[in-house]
């Protein structure tokens, strides 16, 4: 008996750095592919492509990991309408990126990603239409991909977007056409 208690006390900090690592996905994530798959998915199928910047050691990245991507409504308009991948920020691996062979490293620093986590939404031709840098909420992370998918950033803040979302009106309105859509 002693020798199980031993045991079990010598797992757990093993047990509990899986926990902390980034690279190690839930398995009720979304369906995250390889960067090639990613894109080509995009191109046949008319999806944008979410690359999701993240470093093993980042704390916060394991709890979006947890909480958000793992949230029925955000894994499902996820893998409906987004082909998404996983950018390990810190890896030296080479990666295609379209017509560029490139690192995580390099990928990240050319998506000028500046911190982990962040999800950046990329047009299926390689153009890259905005970032969401750090944690959110499941809530409001499905606004954000609401937000991309439906190119509401064209006509309006993200704050008019997430205001209209909740009080239920309609998109039309409440455009605030005297202010800018944020990109």
């Amino acid at each position: 008996m002693t020798r199980l208690v031993l045991l079990a006390l010598l797992a757990l900090p093993v047990a509990a750095q899986a926990q902390r690592d980034a690279s190690v996905v839930p398995d009720d994530a979304p369906d995250w592919l390889p960067m090639e798959d990613a894109i080509a998915s995009a191109q046949a199928d008319d999806k944008l492509i979410l690359v999701y910047g993240y470093a093993a050691w980042c704390g916060y990245c394991v709890r979006f990991d947890r909480e958000v991507f793992t949230e029925d409504a955000v894994q499902s308009y996820v893998n409906e309408h987004f082909a998404p991948t996983r950018l390990d920020l810190e890896d030296t691996t080479t990666v295609q990126f379209f017509d560029a062979s490139v690192t995580g490293v390099q990928l990240g620093q050319a998506m000028g990603i500046a911190g982990t986590p962040t999800s950046v939404f990329v047009d299926h031709d390689g153009s890259m239409i905005t970032k969401v840098p750090g944690y959110v909420d499941a809530e409001t992370y499905l606004h954000v991909l609401q937000y991309v998918k439906e190119e509401a950033y064209e006509t309006q803040t993200f704050d008019d977007f997430l205001a209209a979302r909740r009080s239920g009106l309609d998109l039309d309105q409440a455009t605030d056409t005297t202010t800018p859509p944020r990109q």
